[in-house]
């Protein structure tokens, strides 16, 4: 955690120089590929025959069975485009105009993620235990700090002048971003349990295609 710190401290600011450029491409391009691969490789534990309902089970559920290796593979990628995108809006935009905390939310997320897997889920007819329990307070500390991360990111991007498409799709992901974050927490609750996987899936599928976006604005905007 030190070490990012230092490395948001000396982040480049937009007028410092060139010599981000290239660097922030990279990690831009890095975490638009490891984010497309994520989503891929959700997509292909969803065609599996598992058993799992994508409307009532939560996607944390792979990591129960055969298709443990692949969830974590995922779950792995996912992390590392997070972590290449932080990384990048730090070269790419810097601190200011971005808020210090808010590339620390991102730099923190893998670091849930990890918490996720160490403490696994119980599937949705089993007792909670408390590992179960950790398991979801990473998860909701994750979707969190996710949501705060697109939120207070998103008004900074879009005052950079993306191409018009660029500027109306990330602001309809932030905008879903907190309704489909909402509706993960209250379907936590028992009585609409049932119907929690279904949102889970939306807020993953928003949050990951405002990342997609994110990076396509870091490399419009370094060229």
């Amino acid at each position: 955690m030190t070490v990012a710190l230092v490395v948001i401290h000396t982040a480049h600011t937009p007028s410092s120089g060139v010599a981000a450029g290239p660097v922030a491409l990279v990690l831009a391009r890095t975490a638009l590929l490891a984010t497309l691969g994520y989503l891929t490789m959700l997509g292909v534990l969803h065609v599996r025959p598992t058993g799992y309902n994508p409307i009532r089970h939560a996607v944390s559920d792979y990591a129960v069975g055969p298709t443990a290796r692949l969830f974590t593979a995922a779950l792995v990628t996912s992390s590392a485009a997070v972590l290449a995108l932080g990384f990048a809006l730090i070269e790419g935009v810097g601190s200011p105009p971005l808020a210090v905390r808010t590339m620390l939310f991102l730099l923190i997320i893998p670091l849930t993620r990890i918490g996720m897997t160490l403490f696994p889920t119980t599937l949705e007819s089993q007792h909670l235990t408390r590992t179960s329990l950790t398991h979801y307070a990473f998860a909701v500390a994750a979707f969190t700090l996710t949501y705060l991360a697109i939120s207070e990111t998103t008004p900074v991007l879009l005052a950079l002048s993306p191409a018009p498409w660029l500027h109306t799709s990330l602001s309809l992901a932030a905008l879903l971003a907190g309704p489909s974050l909402a509706l993960v927490l209250v379907t936590m609750l028992r009585p609409l349990r049932r119907t929690f996987g279904l949102f889970e899936r939306v807020f993953l599928l928003t949050t990951n295609i405002w990342f997609i976006l994110a990076a396509l604005l870091v490399m419009t905007r370094i060229g």
